[in-house]
C-alpha cells in the first residue's frame, strides 16, 4: 500500500552512519516493500542503502535526477523523479518521503495513523507528522513570546509544507510538474499542490525528531534561502507568511515599506534580551545580532526586487487559507 523515498546527496558523508542507519531503522513501523531512492551524490549512500535494504527484505529502485531540462540536479527534479517513479512503477496507493539526513521517525508514528484511521478518510490526500527538535533551545525561545512548539510548527508547515516524514496519496499527487528551478521550496509547491486541488492534510502529532541544530542562525544559509524565497514568491506565489507581508508592504506604500527598515534596528535590544535568557550573554548577544541583521537584510533585497517587478503573483493567506484537518 506504501511506497517510501528518500532524495539524497551524499547523506552518509553529511551525517554519519550512525545517524543515517537510525533514519532508515525507523521506517520499519511503516508497512512497505519498496524503497526509492534518488540520488544525485558521489558518496557511498547508495552502497548503504542498497544493503540496508537487503537485510531488511525490501525492493530498491535507484535512479540519479531526471533534469526536466535544467542545467543541474536540484531538490526540485528529484523530488520530481522520486514522484514519476512511482506513479509509472508501482500501483501503491501512498507515496512517503522520509529525510535523507537527520529525521528520524518517532516510535509510534504508524500506529498514530492505523489508530486514528487517517488514510482512510478519502478526502485526504497529504499525512504529515510534526518535526520536533531534538534540542530544547526553539521551544524555549518562542515561550518567552507566548508561543507553543507545537503550533509554531504546524503554521509553518501551512504556509510551506514539508517532506521530512509525508505520506501522498497517489491522486493527489498525479500531473504534479515541480518547476526544476526551485532548489529550496521544492516541498511548498507540492504542499500547495494538493491542498489547492481540495485535498485535505492530516497532522500526525507524533512526528519525527530532526538531530541537527536549529537554534542557532547560520546567516550564509538563511540569506541564501530567502534570496531563493523572495524568487519563489515573485515567481510562483510561495512565501512564509511574513516574507509576504514584507513584499505586500513595498506595493502598497515604498515610502512606508523603506521606513520599515528601521524595525530590525530597533528590534534589536528587545531581541537581545530575549536570546541572552535562551543562549546565555555571549552566544545570545551573537545570536540576536545575526537575526536582526538577517530581517533588515531581507527587508532590503525583497524591497528591491518587487520595485524591479513591480508587482507579485496573486499569494494566499496561508495561515488561514489552506484546507486541512488537524487529527488530535
Amino acid at each position: 500500500m506504501i511506497v517510501v523515498s528518500m532524495i539524497a546527496k551524499d547523506s552518509l558523508t553529511r551525517v554519519g552512519e550512525e545517524v543515517f542507519k537510525k533514519v532508515l531503522d525507523s521506517t520499519l513501523q511503516i508497512p512497505y516493500e519498496s524503497f526509492v531512492l534518488v540520488s544525485d551524490g558521489t558518496d557511498g549512500t547508495e552502497g548503504f542503502v542498497r544493503k540496508w535494504c537487503e537485510g531488511h527484505g525490501k525492493e530498491l529502485v535507484v535512479a540519479r535526477s531526471n533534469l526536466y531540462g535544467h542545467e543541474r540536479p536540484t531538490r526540485a527534479t528529484a523530488r520530481q523523479t522520486a514522484v514519476d517513479l512511482f506513479l509509472s512503477n508501482f500501483s501503491d496507493e501512498w507515496l512517503m518521503f522520509i529525510d535523507d539526513d537527520d529525521a528520524v521517525l518517532n516510535e509510534g508514528w504508524w500506529k498514530w495513523v492505523a489508530e486514528n484511521k487517517a488514510l482512510e478518510d478519502p478526502r485526504v490526500g497529504e499525512v504529515w507528522g510534526i518535526n520536533w527538535d531534538a534540542t530544547p533551545e526553539r521551544r524555549k525561545f518562542l515561550a518567552l513570546f507566548g508561543v507553543r512548539l507545537e503550533d509554531y510548527l504546524v503554521r509553518k508547515f501551512h504556509e510551506r509544507g514539508g517532506c521530512h516524514d509525508t505520506l501522498y496519496r497517489r491522486r493527489a499527487i498525479e500531473g504534479v510538474m515541480i518547476p526544476p528551478e526551485l532548489h529550496v521550496y521544492e516541498d511548498a509547491y507540492l504542499h500547495h499542490y494538493v491542498v489547492r486541488r481540495g485535498w485535505k492534510s492530516v497532522i500526525n502529532p507524533v512526528g519525527v525528531t530532526h538531530y541537527h541544530p536549529t537554534a542557532t542562525t547560520d546567516l550564509k544559509a538563511e540569506m541564501e534561502k530567502a534570496k531563493l524565497a523572495i524568487h519563489a514568491a515573485l515567481k510562483y506565489g510561495i512565501c512564509e507568511y511574513e516574507y509576504v507581508k514584507t513584499m505586500r508592504e513595498a506595493l502598497k506604500n515604498r515610502v512606508l515599506a523603506y521606513l520599515s527598515l528601521l524595525r530590525p534596528v530597533l528590534g534589536l535590544a528587545p531581541m537581545a534580551l530575549t536570546t541572552v535568557k535562551v543562549f546565555g550573554p555571549r552566544k545570545g548577544v551573537a545570536e540576536a545580532f545575526k537575526r536582526q541583521y538577517l530581517k533588515l537584510w531581507f527587508r532590503w533585497q525583497a524591497l528591491k526586487a518587487v520595485k524591479e517587478m513591480g508587482a507579485m503573483p496573486e499569494v494566499p493567506d496561508l495561515a488561514h487559507s489552506c484546507a486541512h484537518e488537524a487529527m488530535k
